[in-house]
């Protein structure tokens, strides 16, 4: 638990008593030194560690695992997690598992915030589990992205609203969900999603059409290579079903998934990733280790 009385909150909201709020903070500088990218300055308070790298595919791009011990967020619960990378530095960071927002039967939210910077010549890939949203939630789930002039993103967001394989739907509380990436200051893209289970949105065609499980995977690139008739047909069989779409606008690319299964949804964005990431950053795909326990 951190020392202090008060706590900084988001811009306008009141500040947070630790006796209250359960707050944990990780944030990590990434440096490119003789060759190889290393873990610089960290900075921590509560639950929220990252074990040592690991550089699978060579000193240039490390492989970071983000670890929460409790496994996910209760009632007050307040994560601030920030990873920023100096230029030339590469690093992928994922999760070992999926994030969790649990039932909340309080008026206190459940929040958590990652702001991730990016510096010319930098790649930054995030690719964490799914998070999953349990019934009765209250919840809200901030990403932002701020790159310089030639700093690259390529990162996914996939939610699970309720527990759909326990048939445990998710019937009451809220989420909000806001990710927004800006280039050298400019807004690029943002997403704000809020799925409130009182509204109809769960049910609607305007809204998730039924659909427990959505995601996006945005790549800052302007150098994709268009899919193939073939890849695409690759893509709606790996969906079995489910919505699947790859839209190109000027800067970014943005795959969205609209369907039933996290793991579906996760194996979409990784094979479209393993077909791109050598146009983005040289290399060939190299899914981390942890994904296969």
């Amino acid at each position: 638990m951190n020392d202090q009385t008060m706590v900084d909150a988001p811009v306008g909201a009141p500040k947070l008593d630790p006796n209250l709020h359960w707050l944990a903070n990780y944030q990590a500088e990434l440096v490119y030194l003789d060759g190889k990218t290393r873990l610089g300055r960290t900075d921590s308070f509560g639950p929220l560690r990252v074990q040592r790298p690991f550089y699978p595919e060579g000193d240039v791009c490390s492989h970071l695992y983000l670890l929460h011990p409790p496994g996910g967020l209760v009632a007050g619960d307040y994560l601030t997690i920030g990873f920023h990378l100096g230029p030339k530095a590469q690093a992928l960071v994922t999760t070992p598992s999926a994030g969790k927002v649990y039932n909340n039967i309080t008026e206190r939210k459940q929040y958590q915030k990652v702001h991730l910077t990016v510096a010319d010549a930098a790649v930054m890939e995030w690719l964490p589990q799914e998070t999953i949203v349990f019934d009765g939630a209250k919840g809200e789930l901030i990403t932002e992205v701020e790159l310089e002039s030639a700093g690259t993103f390529v990162g996914w967001d996939i939610v699970c609203m309720g527990r759909p394989s326990s048939e445990d739907w998710f019937e009451r509380g809220s989420v909000r969900q806001l990710l927004s990436i800006k280039r050298a200051g400019r807004l690029v893209h943002i997403e704000n999603n809020v799925i409130d289970a009182d509204s109809g949105i769960m049910k609607v065609r305007s809204g998730l059409a039924g659909q427990p499980v959505f995601g996006s995977f945005m790549i800052t690139s302007d150098n994709l290579s268009e899919l193939t008739e073939e890849q695409r047909d690759t893509l709606e069989g790996m969906a079995k079903g489910a919505l699947v779409s790859v839209t190109a606008k000027p800067g970014i690319t943005v795959v969205r998934y609209l369907g039933a299964c996290s793991e579906t949804a996760k194996k979409v964005f990784a094979q479209y990733w393993a077909w791109v990431r050598e146009e983005v950053n040289q290399r060939g795909a190299c899914p981390p280790r942890v994904w296969n326990t």
